[in-house]
């Protein structure tokens, strides 16, 4: 039923709107790295490279996948979403690194000047809740069993509990209260708590340096 939300009505373009946000998200963090001159210069032209082969990338398959969410072809659309989320994961694995490549160059400020880590903090969290709802719809009995009442039905999932499952993971490093039943779940929040440390050490250094 989560699956006939997403793929019918308003569902369809809250799926949209928040892919294109967590690509605005990106956007946003690459001109901060680049008006901040906090890129190499040997670099600069490289990451300018690589953003324009991304930005195109991103429209392709954001095109690909509202087709298929509009004309509501599953098959299709299963292959564009993890298209879509394979390479947001690896957006938001290369602004983890570009956090840490880049931890040393910030100085003073004040946390204000915190807000990039903040919007990493928060592209990871959204991104792997997306990955945590193709993985539970497309496994077959679901990727995760749900915690109920004594005597009452497992809930039905809603996109909230897998924005819980994802804040729990990026805060606390594993989820509370769901079971994890699929070993892919299992391997990505892994990688979801490697990134969350790195961002944790990070967040550290800078709030030093920009408060030094």
């Amino acid at each position: 039923m989560l699956r006939e939300r997403l793929t019918s009505g308003r569902g369809r373009l809250s799926v949209i709107a928040a892919t294109t946000g967590v690509w605005g998200m990106d956007l946003l963090l690459v001109n901060h790295l680049r008006h901040r001159s906090l890129i190499a210069p040997n670099l600069s032209d490289l990451v300018h490279s690589i953003d324009i082969v991304a930005t195109i990338a991103f429209i392709a398959v954001t095109i690909g996948l509202t087709v298929s969410l509009f004309r509501g072809k599953n098959r299709h659309l299963f292959r564009w979403a993890l298209a879509y989320l394979l390479f947001s994961m690896l957006q938001v694995i290369a602004n983890v690194l570009s956090m840490v490549a880049t931890a040393g160059s910030h100085q003073g400020g004040g946390l204000a000047g915190l807000w990039d880590v903040a919007a990493v903090y928060m592209e990871s969290v959204l991104v792997f809740m997306f990955v945590y709802i193709f993985l539970d719809v497309s496994t077959p009995g679901g990727a995760f069993i749900w915690p109920s009442r004594q005597g009452e039905e497992p809930p039905e999932p809603h996109i909230i509990d897998y924005l819980f499952i994802s804040m729990n993971v990026n805060s606390t490093y594993g989820p509370t209260s769901e079971a994890v039943m699929s070993r892919r779940a299992k391997l990505v929040m892994a990688l979801q708590v490697l990134l969350a440390i790195v961002m944790l050490t990070v967040l550290i250094a800078r709030s030093v340096s920009s408060t030094g």
